[in-house]
């Protein structure tokens, strides 16, 4: 796990955009597989992903154009990396692994992302869950989507939702919402590469205006 993240941060640091991003899980060995959480322990899990992903959007809202400085004092853990205009965090979820960058211009925050990767397969939907979840409290939250998607590449697996799952995995499915605040765009994604991640960012109206 501290590979993957690693990796992960190596990225990270070179270009926030996820999209320009080369496929971190391609040092990986093959997903390893084991038994599935209970009912109980995935609520659980499902409800602590919601919780951080909240959290972090709540931090991220509060600081708006506020310097490094404030965000250390707020978020809680190690820096991993503090410098070229971006303070990134790495931590644990269960056995999943977390990654929290905030960016800056000229010493003010201008966009968060969160992002949750896949360490072991502890189900096949499991990631999906965890998306339609935070995706509801989400639009409870902020309000209607501007952007709604459920996007196949390929269908092979469309008729059997419970391998919907590996789907995203395999990179067959992903899915995409978005909403609009005041102050920026807030984006979550579920997509795959042998591991499914689950990606979050706020983006504030000053770093779309400046792209």
């Amino acid at each position: 796990m501290r590979n993957l993240l690693a990796v992960m941060l190596g990225m990270m640091v070179a270009g926030f955009t996820p999209f320009a991003w080369a496929n971190p899980w391609d040092t990986l060995p093959p997903t390893t597989f084991s038994i599935p959480f209970d009912e109980e322990d995935e609520a659980t899990l499902q409800a602590e992903v919601t919780k951080q992903a909240l959290t972090f959007l709540e931090t991220v809202q509060a600081h708006w154009g506020q310097e490094p400085k404030a965000l250390r004092l707020s978020v809680a853990g190690a820096v991993e990396r503090d410098e070229e205009g971006k303070l990134i965090y790495l931590r644990n979820l269960s056995d999943h692994g977390v990654l929290e960058g905030y960016e800056f211009r000229h010493e003010a925050l201008v966009r968060g992302q969160y992002i949750l990767l896949q360490r072991p397969l502890n189900g096949l939907n499991e990631f999906i869950g965890y998306y339609q979840t935070l995706k509801e409290q989400l639009t409870a939250t902020y309000g209607s989507l501007t952007n709604d998607q459920t996007v196949w590449d390929n269908d092979l697996y469309q008729p059997v939702p419970s391998y919907w799952g590996v789907a995203v995995l395999i990179g067959h499915l992903h899915y995409y919402a978005s909403w609009e605040t005041e102050d920026g765009t807030i984006t979550l994604e579920l997509t795959g590469n042998r591991h499914s991640k689950l990606f979050l960012e706020y983006r504030s109206h000053r770093e779309e205006a400046s792209t």
